[in-house]
């Protein structure tokens, strides 16, 4: 994998890996060996600023300094003659090591590079700017042969920008041979096996009882036999007619610093918190298509529960948020009950006006007498709302929304972010205004996750399970499986499949799942105890209030005002 660095009929290297397989330390010898051996420009790359920064001054700055050979090829960072900053280090012989960000592709521009190294390419958001692989290819160009550039990264899903690479290379994997029949095959995690044990009310996988056997011959593989194979293997190429791009892909399971009852604990842990995406990804270095997969409406419409509903509130339920989401001549509002370990779409309501982007809009009033009616469990318990996020996203309505959102602690102004790798809500504050910034895209991947434990052999398993009332609109989940995932740019994205107009359901149930996680994050270390302990005291007083009274009408207001808060007392 590092030696095919000095062969000149390669200009392209493609590392598709799992993490934990010591690929920064590949990436870092290239750029030590290119350093000392033939001194040049040398760009290198990560997905964000953030990472950029940890591995120059975790892994860069710290080998140069600790290695006399390298220190002596570069210019004393404290030296007021040399251009050495958090960009770029200058070496003796006037060339350069720069760092740059995948997500911000300009900083390819303008830069003569002789070698690239790109590390987590699958992680670039989407940009305006170009495609980094695209730019960086071209950085080299006027070296000819001579030119390399190393692009490396762990999967995501199928068509990521490290797939795409890879499956434009000539697709090389590591085959070893087995100890009993001599088989030559590659470890795949289909031919690992193990028992599965009862856990509570759960079957998960003994990591103990996994063996990892031949496809061919079925005999057991040891730990030391799979070592030395592992040696022993050799790099075969799948697509050898692929003459100018050279491919790897590697997992966890040839790692001598794994052992196959510790990847299965991995497994068993991923099974048991229903993220199997970061298994494929992390552990087998592989993409992961379940986001992508068409669902269907027939099994999801069998999902309605006709046991609850807004009337019927089920006694487990211990508070209610909501989502809203504005459209010109309606408000819809998602109902979301939750507990521990359930998640209750009560309902979903629609409050109508002629415009919703006007102040005062009658819509906005309705929604108001709708928040702050006595909701009650079928045993007569209030239930509290605790948050309802009210979109604030079409610019036309923005101030509409941030003025009637000031209107009550509850009620919350939110915009949805194009950043997908960003926290899942982030408070901001201006000009006495406060609203949350979501990452709709992370919220949108976690219900497809609910849905696709819901639609499982086995949806009891789950840790958090999802239930839908039977009164949700006709069209509910055809809304709610409207957007699919797919390429956009350099990036990937939830986009409106063909011929689908209407989102509604699936931005109002990702508005409210969100604002459940931001009343949790209120509520100290053990949220679901404080919200059980509230519980209990309204069994007893059978009273709460649930929403505070304004004090002025608000079709009334003429100014912005800022949000009341309701201190450390989350329950009024």
């Amino acid at each position: 994998m590092l030696d095919i660095i000095d062969n000149p009929q390669y200009r392209k290297v493609v590392y598709k890996t799992s993490s934990q397989v010591s690929k920064t330390t590949l990436l870092n010898s290239a750029i030590f060996y290119w350093m000392f051996t033939d001194p040049s420009n040398i760009g290198v790359a990560q997905s964000t600023g953030n990472e950029l920064k940890q591995w120059k001054a975790g892994k860069i700055d710290t080998t140069i300094e600790a290695v006399p050979e390298l220190k002596n090829l570069a210019t004393d960072k404290n030296d007021k003659r040399y251009a050495n900053n958090q960009n770029q280090i200058q070496m003796k012989d006037g060339t350069f090591l720069y760092f740059m960000s995948l997500g911000s592709p300009n900083h390819l521009r303008g830069k003569t590079l002789k070698r690239v190294v790109l590390d987590e390419v699958s992680a670039i958001d989407n940009s305006d700017e170009g495609n980094p692989i695209r730019l960086a290819e071209n950085r080299i160009t006027d070296f000819g042969n001579e030119g390399k550039i190393l692009i490396s990264s762990t999967p995501t899903y199928s068509g990521d920008a490290i797939d795409i690479e890879y499956q434009n290379s000539d697709q090389r994997e590591w085959f070893v041979k087995c100890p009993h029949c001599h088989h030559e095959h590659t470890l795949q995690w289909g031919n690992v096996i193990f028992d599965w044990e009862q856990v509570g009310s759960r079957k998960l996988p003994n990591p103990k009882s996994a063996k990892l056997t031949c496809p061919e011959c079925q005999e057991h593989i040891t730990e030391s036999q799979r070592i030395k194979i592992v040696a022993r293997g050799r790099w075969i190429a799948l697509r050898p007619e692929v003459l100018d791009t050279a491919g790897f892909h590697i997992n966890r399971l040839y790692s001598p610093n794994s052992t196959i009852e510790s990847i299965t604990y991995d497994f068993r842990m991923a099974w048991l918190e229903y993220s199997n995406q970061s298994f494929y990804n992390t552990v087998l270095g592989l993409h992961y298509s379940e986001m992508q997969t068409d669902l269907d409406l027939l099994k999801l419409d069998n999902l309605r529960d006709s046991t609850f509903d807004l009337n019927n509130i089920p006694d487990e339920v211990l508070c209610i948020v909501m989502g809203v989401d504005q459209q010109l001549d309606r408000l819809e509002c998602q109902v979301l009950g939750f507990s521990d370990k359930e998640l209750y779409v009560l309902g979903h309501r629609f409050f109508y006006s002629p415009n919703c982007e006007v102040r005062g809009a009658k819509a906005y009033q309705e929604l108001s007498q709708f928040i702050s009616q006595p909701f009650k469990t079928v045993s007569g318990r209030r239930v509290k709302v605790l948050k309802a996020f009210v979109d604030s996203g079409n610019g036309r309505a923005t101030q509409t929304v941030l003025s009637y959102c000031n209107s009550s602690s509850i009620l919350m102004a939110i915009k949805g972010s194009s950043s997908k790798t960003g926290t899942l809500f982030k408070e901001t504050t201006s000009a006495g205004n406060k609203w949350c910034n979501l990452n709709v895209h992370e919220g949108k991947m976690w219900i497809r996750n609910l849905i696709n434990n819901a639609l499982s052999e086995n949806p009891d398993d789950a840790p958090l399970k999802i239930l839908f009332s039977h009164d949700l609109p006709d069209d509910y989940f055809e809304q709610l499986t409207s957007e699919e995932l797919r390429r956009k740019g350099d990036g990937f994205a939830w986009l409106l499949k063909q011929g689908q107009k209407r989102n509604e359901s699936l931005d109002t149930l990702n508005y409210a799942l969100i604002a459940m996680k931001y009343v949790l994050s209120k509520l100290g270390s053990q949220p679901f105890k404080e919200l059980r302990l509230y519980a209990a005291k309204q069994r007893e007083e059978k009273q709460i209030p649930i929403l505070e009274e304004q004090n002025d009408k608000y079709e009334k207001k003429s100014k912005l005002r800022k949000p009341r808060s309701s201190g450390n007392n989350w329950f009024g």
